[in-house]
């Protein structure tokens, strides 16, 4: 069947008439292949070469079916004659293709024979093949597929921890005495400094401090602070945005009381801080949270909280061994028998997913233990209190209760963390992600330790601005309700299988709510046990994490590979016009992303790489004019002396590499793959904008070379 291969019939005879419609469709790839194998490549039938022969090693009885054959004790015979039916297929296609051709040469109005014919035509390409299949064989057949759509990559997969930008230990302000960096070890180095805090006073000692707990030192000489708890005084502006006030504070000292109270030999060399608190109240965490976080390498996000964030992929079904927790583990956790009510005994056996359990992404860990080991430093050193997770292991946090959080949402839902993902992805109950106010699929949420969240979390210190009160957990949902969530989810389909009549019914392709009927749905369950429990399954998807861990997108470093990696794909897809594609990745992004890019360029701001200040438009100086930090902590008398500047370099913030890197590679696409003369010109036109803005006309840049 396949001596000589891979052929090459590009120029020469197939050995068959020319296809009745005039030539072979490109993806049948036949003059490449030779007809057997590209008839089996078609058909996405498994089989491997041995010499010269075709192997078929499963899954080939349909096929010996289809053509007419049947198995016998001695081989296989033909059991019915494809001839006849072949012959009838086209001469009645070969006749209504030349009713069209006549009708449409004479160009008059359409007759009923050219309808008929036109619909001859219609079944032939959408059945081919299949009209004989259906004659030979003693099956009833259908097409497997008779509806196929498109879909497009809408975010790549994620799986890190949520920071801010830059990232933070501590939400407690220190200006700009940290540096670019923010360090506290820096501030606390200037001796006191001048920030904006809310004001508070102690119930203790009665003195004025901005912190939570009173810093006080009852004793001046005595390294121990008072220790009160404290209350807001009434602002002197009670009706402004903020109600901080500026106040001096000395951090050297306080960092040694805190070091000392914590019990720590020393302080974390980096603890990055705030410049400025941006809540109404303008209260600071206690700054030992920060001390806390850096020692155990844990970042805060802006409501105190240490999140991970992944994407959310629904599940309904599992097994022991796709997750690494044991069977016997999972028993301990309820899980006592599987999908088919078998008691669990075995790392194999199907199991129903609980709707509030949660299975995250191995690369957590590291963070969560890390988050664990802080929770339990902070209830000992600094609540008093006995350490809650003492955990060492992945498998030591399997059992514990984390919080789900959506962006955009205020709400929490608590989850119980079960196993783990080899996916950058959290998979979890489609029920779950719709009651964080998610459609299930592809959205990225997060998650955080539940004592993480109850300690130190606090609407104090969330910001006043619009939106400030999103993506923060104000409330937490402890049990799942389903007739409180999303109706979206309500239309997951729960059957344990499918009627023929079901079957019969899609051939026409009806709407969905014409066969809701026949599909059990959640909906349909509210108000029962079946509404949270007893979601059917019906075929083995295979391993939960199966393929890619990572997609291309991630893995491939550049603009430019993974654009290749792309149309390359795009030139073996039959379905895919690469040249379409092309040009839609032109049009869509890189002319959207040059010209945004050149407006930011023109539009930019400068910044000092000392303080970090930056300016609409380049100082006269030719550096940084910002006043310095008197090292006393009062405001600046300076009167703008040269001694009293930062005195820093002064750069661009958008720099010329980042208006071209996408010019070159837009030119390769377009000569390799050709485009529209249109989209052409506007690429052209872009590309002279940017060279006229980086390139002087006036001024001629000459080498050595240009006089020999």
């Amino acid at each position: 069947f396949v001596e000589g291969w891979p052929f090459d019939f590009s120029d020469g005879d197939l050995g068959l008439d020319a296809p009745l419609l005039g030539q072979w469709p490109r993806w049948t790839a036949v003059r490449e292949h030779g007809v057997v194998k590209s008839a089996l490549m078609t058909l996405g039938i498994e089989h491997r070469h041995d010499g010269s022969d075709i192997i078929i090693p499963a899954y080939w009885e349909g096929l010996v079916e289809g053509l007419g054959l049947e198995l016998v004790e001695d081989g296989i015979r033909q059991r019915a004659e494809t001839a006849p039916h072949i012959d009838e297929i086209l001469r009645r296609t070969g006749a209504a293709l030349t009713e069209v051709g006549e009708e449409d040469k004479r160009g008059e109005g359409h007759t009923a024979e050219y309808w008929r014919a036109r619909g001859t035509l219609d079944d032939y390409e959408v059945e081919r093949s299949l009209m004989v299949v259906r004659k030979v064989s003693g099956l009833r057949w259908e097409d497997a597929v008779p509806c196929r759509i498109g879909a497009r990559m809408g975010r790549p997969e994620k799986s890190g921890v949520r920071e801010m930008k830059p990232l933070v230990h501590c939400i407690y302000p220190i200006g700009e005495s940290g540096g670019p960096q923010r360090l506290l070890s820096q501030a606390s180095s200037r001796g006191p400094i001048r920030v904006e805090m809310g004001p508070r006073v102690c119930s203790r000692c009665g003195r004025e401090t901005p912190h939570l707990i009173c810093h006080n030192r009852p004793d001046s000489d005595q390294p121990v602070e008072c220790g009160g708890r404290t209350s807001p005084r009434r602002a002197r502006r009670p009706n402004a945005r903020r109600r901080g006030e500026r106040t001096t504070v000395s951090l050297s000292a306080i960092l040694e009381v805190k070091r000392r109270a914590l019990g720590l030999e020393k302080i974390p060399e980096k603890i990055k801080a705030v410049k400025g608190l941006i809540s109404t109240a303008q209260t600071p965490e206690p700054i030992e949270k920060g001390i806390l976080r850096a020692k155990h390498g844990v970042s805060v996000f802006r409501d105190g909280t240490s999140r991970y964030d992944m994407s959310d992929v629904p599940v309904t079904h599992f097994r022991p061994c796709e997750i690494g927790t044991s069977w016997k583990e999972l028993v301990k956790l309820g899980y006592t028998h599987d999908t088919h009510g078998n008691v669990l005994k075995s790392n194999e056996q199907m199991i129903e997913l609980l709707p509030q359990d949660f299975i995250p992404s191995i690369s957590a860990v590291e963070h969560l233990l890390s988050t664990c080991a802080f929770v339990d430093d902070l209830l000992v050193r600094f609540y008093g209190m006995e350490a809650f997770y003492r955990v060492k292991s992945a498998q030591d946090i399997v059992g514990h209760i984390a919080i789900g959080l959506a962006p955009h949402t205020s709400g929490g839902v608590a989850c119980r963390i079960i196993g783990w993902t080899k996916a950058s992805a959290g998979y979890a109950h489609p029920l779950f992600h719709a009651a964080k106010r998610r459609n299930c699929d592809g959205d990225e949420d997060s998650i955080m330790m539940l004592l993480d969240g109850l300690l130190n979390f606090t609407r104090e210190i969330l910001p006043d601005g619009r939106g400030g009160r999103m993506d923060a957990p104000l409330v937490l949902t402890t049990r799942l309700n389903p007739s409180e969530i999303d109706k979206e989810a309500l239309n997951v389909d729960c059957s344990w299988g499918y009627t023929r009549a079901f079957y019969e019914a899609t051939l026409s392709q009806p709407h969905s709510r014409d066969v809701r009927g026949m599909v059990d749905l959640v909906e349909d369950r509210l108000g029962t046990i079946g509404d949270l429990r007893g979601y059917g399954w019906t075929h083995d998807s295979g391993p939960l994490d199966a393929g890619p861990q990572n997609s291309a997108y991630k893995t491939l470093v550049t603009m430019k590979d993974k654009l290749s990696s792309q149309l390359d794909l795009g030139s073996v897809l039959r379905s895919v016009n690469v040249d379409g594609v092309a040009k839609q990745v032109i049009e869509s992004h890189f002319l959207p992303d040059l010209r945004g890019n050149m407006m930011a360029f023109t539009r930019q701001k400068v910044r000092c790489v000392k303080c970090g200040e930056s300016y609409r438009r380049m100082p006269l100086a030719g550096k940084c004019i910002k006043e310095s930090s008197q090292e006393s902590g009062g405001f600046s008398i300076g009167g703008g002396a040269e001694s009293s500047m930062c005195g820093g370099n002064v750069v661009l913030t958008v720099s010329q590499g980042a208006v071209r890197k996408y010019i070159e590679v837009t030119q390769e696409i377009m000569d390799e793959y050709g485009v529209d003369d249109y989209t052409r010109h506007r690429v052209n036109w872009m590309t002279s904008s940017v060279d006229s803005l980086f390139t002087n006309d006036r001024v001629t840049v000459m080498t050595l070379e240009d006089f020999i």
